[in-house]
């Protein structure tokens, strides 16, 4: 007999398999091996025992007991000489029970056997894996740092001896990780073993080699990350006396919700906290990321007023009801406030309205091309507190500075390439401020930018003919970043001469 109460023990504390499942599957990857040296399982018994705790596995065969001169079959037939020796009553047509080692059968049988009792164990803990995690899609889990992969994907163990991943593109970038060190992440789809592969074939695992395992993605940038720990941080928010109506992320950089309350409750003032302490913890949660927690009006004027915080918007206009689209008047010193480092203040304001805002100055509006009266119409709906007016013409976009946009000197504005003015003007109204902005998108987000053919084409061939120059160097005169080999300055109209 062989003993496996060790071995089995294993496999049910590592698989999370039962006994008796795991009794069957190593009942049938022992007639397997059987089969592979006798060519049959019919007459193979396999048994098993339990004693003072050990578990024990028989493995027997059965033989008709024949006459010498019948005996063809030595896998299910003893001859009557043979069956007497042991055991002495035997006659013919007896059945014997005849013990067998399992190690005397070949090695590639048993190896055989073994394989295939791996992948079914292989199955049958993928199978619960994906019930279990499927359960906890759309829910923030504990997760601890396996390893990286050389793509930047981390590999995390999410429990129960299996692993996710939490690709690159959902890391924050305030974020950085070391093996073994813990972190809470959502759980952004549970993909089954089948899926997982035709993801694999589409590249879906990067720099990590495919496996035909469950797939589970993690993410660290999702808005609803922030909504698990807001939930779990406010008890007016998961008692139903608060809603979170809205909320946008920008993860590294900021994150806007907007809240009501169906109470007597400040919805801000309960979501913060006394003193903010409940807003920080989940600001500590996310690295120190910011969280502007604002009001939900169901006026759209007061609330892109709301959306703009931290800055001080003096008031708000519609230029376009129909396309909502509206204009938010500053002072001059809230307006890099407004708009926020790389546009992500107004960008994030835009997704939690769903409003095109422009963020001007007094001065700049009243140089837009709208006439006094239907000015003075569109301030005196906003004071009113109605739904705002449509303007019918609107001037030029003003193109924003890098330090207005808080856009760091190494980056490319629109606005310095050789674009048309419409094109800059069209892309900085979906955000699009650089061209490493525009490059860094995914095809999805660009197709989102509804651009036309040439006008994809215009910005490539700009930055191809960028390209073409490998080196560049510095304009003595006006300190322009020139491409190498040019022979007069643009800007100053310097000439040089190369050597």
């Amino acid at each position: 007999m062989v003993n496996l109460t060790e071995a089995i023990n294993e496999m049910i504390a590592e698989k999370n398999i039962s006994k008796d499942m795991v009794e069957e599957t190593i009942r049938e990857f022992v007639k397997a091996a059987y089969k592979r040296k006798f060519g049959t399982d019919e007459n193979v018994i396999i048994s098993f025992t339990e004693d003072a705790g050990e578990i024990h596995m028989e493995v027997s065969a059965s033989r008709v007991v024949v006459d010498e001169d019948n005996y063809y079959n030595e896998v299910t037939e003893i001859p009557l000489d043979e069956a007497k020796e042991l055991n002495e009553d035997a006659e013919i047509g007896d059945e014997l029970v005849i013990s067998l080692d399992p190690q005397s059968f070949d090695r590639s049988a048993v190896q055989s056997a073994k394989q295939r009792a791996q992948q079914s164990f292989k199955d049958i803990q993928n199978n619960y894996t994906y019930k279990e995690f499927k359960g906890k899609e759309g829910k923030v889990i504990q997760c601890y740092v396996n390893s990286m992969t050389p793509a930047g994907d981390l590999i995390l163990n999410v429990g129960n001896n299996t692993e996710g991943i939490l690709p690159k593109k959902n890391i924050s970038p305030l974020e950085s990780y070391t093996v073994g060190e813990g972190l809470k992440c959502y759980v952004e789809r549970v993909e089954n073993a089948e899926k997982a592969e035709d993801l694999q074939k589409m590249g879906g695992f990067r720099g990590r080699k495919p496996k035909k395992d469950v797939r589970i993605v993690l993410s660290r940038t999702s808005p609803e990350l922030v909504r698990a720990f807001l939930e779990a941080q406010v008890p007016e928010i998961d008692n139903g006396q608060i809603e979170i109506v809205n909320i946008v992320r920008e993860a590294g950089f900021r994150t806007k919700v907007a809240v009501r309350s169906f109470a007597d409750i400040d919805p801000i003032g309960a979501t913060v906290g006394l003193r903010g302490i409940r807003i920080q913890t989940i600001m500590q949660e996310i690295d120190g990321e910011k969280i502007d927690v604002i009001k939900w009006e169901d006026n759209p004027l007061q609330l892109i007023s709301n959306s703009l915080t931290p800055a001080r918007v003096n008031k708000v206009l519609v230029l376009n009801a129909d396309a909502r689209q509206a204009v938010a008047i500053v002072d001059e010193n809230q307006v890099g406030l407004a708009i926020g480092q790389r546009g992500v203040n107004v960008k994030l304001a835009k997704k939690l309205c769903d409003w095109t805002i422009e963020v001007k100055t007094q001065a700049e509006y009243d140089q837009m091309e709208i006439s006094q009266e239907i000015r003075n119409q569109a301030e005196a709906i906003f004071e009113q507190g109605g739904e705002g007016l449509i303007a019918d013409e609107v001037a030029e976009d003003k193109i924003y500075t890098k330090e207005e946009l808080g856009i760091s000197e190494d980056e490319n504005l629109l606005s310095d390439l050789p674009l048309s003015r419409e094109l800059v003007t069209k892309l900085n109204r979906m955000d699009v401020y650089t061209a490493e902005e525009y490059f860094n998108m995914s095809d999805e987000e660009r197709e989102g930018l509804g651009l036309t053919e040439d006008e994809i084409a215009e910005i490539n061939s700009c930055v191809a003919v960028e390209e073409e120059y490998e080196d560049s160097f510095e304009c003595p005169t006006c300190h322009q970043i020139l491409p190498a080999g040019t022979l007069k300055c643009p800007h100053c109209m310097t000439e040089f001469v190369f050597e």
